[in-house]
């Protein structure tokens, strides 16, 4: 393979020599480097960019990323490893024997994380006891740092039609709404997590407005494979749709696209279930 480059001149070869445009080709050879012959690779005799080194380290654990003194995405740590303060928006890490999506900063210590890989076989119908079966198998350190929250009931929020949303094509196949707004669907759009002032910490479902408002640049979801689950699973929100429906996130060849056209009681070793804590850290 080739990569094409462009020579930039300077003013006085412009004037004097040349005037136009210079472009060359560099011959890349490919080749396959396992993780123990790192060290080998750097050291064979060659001049390699100074940030090569960074770069391989960077592959093979994952993450291209400075996010402080927090473990690595697969290094499973305890809570107290962590320092929540200095993620990133998507960044992936392993607690407690769970591995999670970071969402997002929510100010006052508090964090918003999701379970990276969505849990198989649960409908959308059985999405609360399910829920509540995850969170009592998790650790006893995590638990204590699961904050209460609070969203309208079900009963409360009208259905969301999937015909009726109009999808942004600036954004991309089925990635934003351009008419997600109270005029044309209500008390659906409000429907946001937030933390309870009282109660017992709780896993949840994200909603549609969750993951609406958490989607693009810089945030959980930057792009549509970042809001797919590990290992390519779908999952739902708890957002209802019409015709015994419920809004879920496609995986496979429509990864990361929203609809709201799977039947609820549906369930398949594909997707499912995909649990969300906000969190906050003892001092």
């Amino acid at each position: 393979s080739y990569l094409l480059d462009a020579a930039e001149m300077t003013a006085a070869i412009e004037d004097k020599v040349f005037n136009g445009f210079y472009y060359y080709g560099i011959h890349v050879e490919s080749g396959l480097v396992s993780p123990d012959q790192h060290e080998e690779f750097l050291n064979d005799g060659e001049q390699h960019h100074a940030e090569l080194a960074d770069l391989l380290q960077g592959i093979q654990n994952g993450v291209m990323f400075d996010d402080g003194p927090n473990p690595l995405p697969n290094e499973d740590s305890a809570p107290a490893a962590f320092d929540f303060s200095t993620m990133r928006p998507g960044r992936i890490f392993t607690m407690a024997g769970e591995q999670y999506r970071y969402l997002e900063n929510m100010g006052s210590g508090n964090h918003m994380i999701i379970r990276n890989e969505a849990i198989r076989f649960v409908s959308w119908n059985a999405q609360n006891g399910a829920l509540v079966t995850w969170f009592d198998g998790l650790s006893s350190e995590v638990k204590t740092m699961v904050r209460p929250v609070s969203f309208p009931e079900a009963d409360q929020l009208p259905d969301v039609a999937d015909e009726k949303m109009v999808w942004d094509p600036a954004y991309g196949v089925r990635w934003l709404p351009s008419n997600f707004n109270e005029t044309e669907f209500g008390a659906a759009v409000n429907d946001l997590t937030t933390i309870a002032s009282s109660g017992s910490g709780q896993a949840f479902s994200l909603s549609l407005a969750d993951v609406i408002r958490l989607s693009g640049p810089g945030k959980g979801f930057p792009n549509h494979m970042g809001r797919v689950g590990a290992k390519d699973t779908w999952w739902w929100m708890r957002t209802s749709g019409v015709d015994n429906r419920g809004w879920n996130m496609h995986y496979g060849s429509v990864a990361g696209r929203l609809t709201g056209g799977r039947l609820k009681g549906s369930s398949n070793d594909s997707g499912g279930l995909r649990p969300a804590l906000i969190i906050n850290q003892p001092n």
